[in-house]
């Protein structure tokens, strides 16, 4: 089931307060895009409806930037209002996954990540800029290659 990413954004902002860590809306947009991904490299399945789209600072998915924007680089102290959704096993723990992993870097750095060459916004960036959908099948097979890539090297 496919959840809305604002309803994702406002998962990983309940596990950042709990864990006394406050996120910024650039890490926000990041992590998110990050639970979107390896859901799709994992489990070939989206975890949101919103598609993902190529902005200058990385992946962004407007409905959750413009929830957050007011907050510019504040560290954000409040849910985005909309309906709570119920998420099933596998995604919880992706999404607890994404948190545990992704959670400790800086929005800088984790931008940088989503900046490599050969990434998905990379790639979507330099063929068709700002702005651009970045598609769903482009975002799955990168990531599903990049786990195939870790699990030989292991």
């Amino acid at each position: 089931m496919e959840h809305d990413a604002r309803s994702v954004a406002n998962e990983l902002l309940r596990r950042a307060k709990d864990a006394g860590e406050p996120v910024t809306h650039l890490k926000i947009m990041k992590l998110v895009y990050f639970c979107h991904a390896w859901m799709l490299g994992l489990y070939h399945e989206p975890l949101q409806v919103q598609p993902i789209e190529a902005w200058r600072y990385g992946p962004v998915v407007r409905d959750v930037y413009r929830s957050l924007r007011r907050y510019g680089s504040e560290p954000i102290n409040h849910p985005i209002s909309v309906e709570p959704e119920e998420y099933n096993h596998t995604q919880k723990d992706l999404i607890d996954q994404v948190w545990e992993i992704y959670g400790k870097y800086t929005a800088r750095q984790l931008s940088a990540m989503t900046h490599a060459p050969g990434t998905p916004w990379h790639q979507i960036w330099y063929e068709r800029g700002e702005s651009a959908v970045i598609p769903d099948p482009l975002i799955e097979e990168y990531y599903s290659d990049l786990y195939e890539q870790s699990t030989r090297d292991s």
